[in-house]
């Protein structure tokens, strides 16, 4: 016996098999369902700390008297402790002179380089020698305050000439409003959950036509369309927020040639952001399970006098169930869990609004703020642990309501559909579809385009970008190739395994990093690869990005296999096929286009994370976290190259993909 039969033979062992399972589960376990649950473990131990931050009634605005001042200039001042900034708050201040003085106070924060960074700045001056009150009003610009939280306060007094006689400073806490953050937190997730609901069904009436074409219908011009519904996939979250409200909403301050300006309504404005992350996964899981549909059947129907519609209908469509059950998990998911995007929006809608105060939240958006805020680790914790359980109901009723819906109802109408089947139905139905996918997603996500041919440019220093472009595929290439390596055996197991209560148990756990929103995986990854101290950033960020990027692998190829029937598979093992040969032979010709459509979502989910890589690393040297530097610093137009040069790249490199996949076929 050769070393190639002796390899065959130990892997078709059913315990090296049985083995590899463990493996393939145990990775699946300890390197990716822990590290994006570990947060939870905060909730547990600091339950007391989430009741008194989280039910507790707002705590009233409270006033430190403080005396400053030297010889004969005096004042007294009653410094808050907390102030609310939807709320004027005027400070009366005693003082005593004997000359013409100045009283400043101001409100900031600390940078990253822990150098003072003016948030907020009230000036008022007293010019006649002897006692008297001055008014500060504590924020009479509150406007200008871009976020809450924990900052410094300061006061000072100075001569008429500038001289500075003395000042004082201590911590302040900004608040919005006077809402419980129970309150704020319901009102969030019942948000997000409208909003991800109206996203799926738009993503299911649009993203099916648009299935169809790329998949039954050949013209000119397809493998380019086909390339471009997965290019907002590859686009930093930031850069589309920020692209995407430039193009409909109305952006005080920031204007670029071509902009609709359409809306100033931010529930309105998320939805249309949100279609544009989720479309992608709605179009690909469905063409995926359409590609594995055999065309003989609707063959069969049409050559039986059916038209094209009651085929659609009658035959195709119940065999779509399990894609469906797919897109809408991905879609619904990915609704839920942005962050970045959402807050980018929200900021260009409303802009110097603080980041809690804004008309409208979703719960990432809520989490966000609250994470670029500091000091609410109890708030995090419970916000998250709450939109996980709630999320994975709903969508273990979604899934077992879709398997169990008889979809369509069986009763045809042929004079109707046969109507609607020819003439220029079809083509104003492909027509809708195109206008939709181009107006709705593709102009809005390439619109940053227009800001960069009609913005005042500014020099771009290219070999950091190439840099971090480097390390980014690096990155997202390595996280692929482990997804495939361990994500296709876990579907199959999840699919073909015999235990069928733990496949079903990992097939609910495979959703879960997915509906986590990015901004508390990244605090759940952090702590997690924090705690272990491995020091190798390269290493941190794969780890991280393996735990968001796994699930679009797993969910993929799970909704394919099924839809293959498993007696082909049963017959060759009668026959004596070993299971590497019925994979190869069998298994994967079957499964192969949504094995690619996992790699695809993968790589450019990696490429384009921000919040969960910042999370865990701060310093990453990753395109989206290099870009969202630039953003910070206000460069815009070098910010907006880089994002199109990134556009450009991936575009190459999804041609680069598909023209191997088809070499290979």
């Amino acid at each position: 016996m050769s070393l190639k039969e002796k390899i065959s033979a130990t892997i078709a062992k059913k315990s090296t098999v049985k083995a590899w399972y463990g493996i393939v589960i145990t990775f699946f376990i300890v390197l990716v369902i822990v590290p994006t649950l570990f947060v939870l473990t905060y909730a547990v131990t600091g339950w007391d700390d989430m009741g008194e931050n989280i039910f507790a009634e707002p705590a009233e605005i409270s006033y430190l008297q403080t005396n400053i001042g030297q010889g004969n200039t005096t004042a007294s001042f009653p410094a808050p402790d907390i102030i609310d900034i939807t709320k004027n708050i005027s400070m009366g201040v005693g003082v005593q002179t004997d000359s013409n003085i100045y009283i400043n106070y101001t409100i900031y924060e600390l940078d990253d380089n822990n150098e003072t960074h003016v948030q907020y700045y009230s000036n008022s001056s007293f010019t006649t020698a002897g006692i008297g009150w001055i008014n500060i009003s504590a924020n009479e610009t509150y406007n200008e305050i871009i976020h809450v939280g924990p900052m410094f306060q300061n006061i000072t007094i100075a001569h008429a000439n500038g001289t500075i006689i003395d000042s004082w400073e201590s911590d302040v806490y900004l608040r919005a409003g006077d809402v419980r953050p129970w309150d704020m937190i319901i009102g969030a997730l019942k948000i997000s959950f409208i909003i991800a609901t109206i996203v799926t069904i738009i993503d299911f009436v649009a993203g099916l036509p648009m299935a169809w074409l790329l998949v039954r219908k050949d013209f000119k011009g397809k493998k380019y369309l086909d390339i471009l519904i997965d290019m907002p996939l590859a686009v930093p979250t930031a850069a589309l927020g920020f692209s995407t409200a430039l193009f409909w909403a109305v952006t005080p301050g920031v204007h670029a040639a071509g902009a609709l300006g359409l809306t100033s309504s931010s529930f309105v404005l998320v939805i249309l952001l949100h279609i544009v992350f989720s479309y992608p996964y709605m179009v690909r899981s469905l063409s995926a399970i359409l590609h594995e549909i055999d065309i003989n059947y609707e063959v069969a129907a049409q050559t039986l006098g059916a038209p094209p519609l009651t085929v659609a209908r009658t035959i195709t469509l119940p065999l779509f169930r399990a894609g469906l059950v797919t897109g809408i998990i991905l879609c619904f998911a990915r609704s839920l869990s942005e962050t970045g995007g959402t807050m980018a929006a929200l900021a260009m809608l409303t802009p110097y609004m603080a980041e809690l105060a804004y008309p409208m939240q979703t719960g990432p958006a809520l989490i966000g703020g609250w994470k670029h805020a500091g000091g609410f680790e109890p708030q995090l914790a419970f916000t998250a642990m709450l939109l996980v359980i709630l999320t994975l109901i709903l969508l273990v009723i979604i899934k077992i309501v879709i398997m169990k819906f008889k979809m369509p109802l069986r009763k045809v109408f042929p004079g109707p559909e046969r109507l609607f089947s020819k003439g220029v139905f079809p083509k104003l139905k492909d027509g809708i579809s195109f206008a939709f996918m181009f107006i709705v997603l593709i102009i809005p996500s390439f619109f940053i385009f227009s800001f960069v041919v009609t913005g005042d440019a500014s020099p771009v220093d290219w070999p950091p970008f190439w840099d971090a472009m480097g390390f980014s595929f690096l990155v997202a290439g390595v996280v692929t190739v482990i997804n495939l390596f361990f994500g296709v055996p876990l579907a199959i197991y999840i699919v073909r395994g015999k235990n069928k209560i733990m496949s079903h148990i990992l097939d609910l756990l495979v959703n879960v990093p997915l509906i986590v929103p990015t901004s508390a995986l990244g605090i759940s990854l952090g702590m997690f690869w924090g705690s272990l101290n491995l020091g190798w950033t390269t290493l941190l960020v794969i780890s991280a990005h393996l735990a968001f990027t796994f699930p679009l692998v797993v969910r993929n190829v799970a909704g394919a296999l099924e839809e293959v029937d498993p007696t082909y598979e049963e017959t060759a093992r009668t026959l004596g096929a070993r299971p590497m040969m019925v994979f190869k032979k069998i298994m994967f010709p079957s499964i192969k286009f949504s094995i690619l459509a996992g790699a695809i979502m993968a790589f450019t989910r990696s490429l384009g994370e921000t919040g969960a890589t910042l999370s865990v690393v701060k310093d990453a040297n990753t395109v989206p976290v290099y870009i969202v530097g630039l953003v910070k610093s206000g460069e815009y137009y070098p910010a907006a190259l880089a994002c199109i040069a990134l556009i450009v790249v991936s575009f190459i490199t999804l041609m680069l993909m598909r023209y191997i996949t088809r070499r290979a076929e």
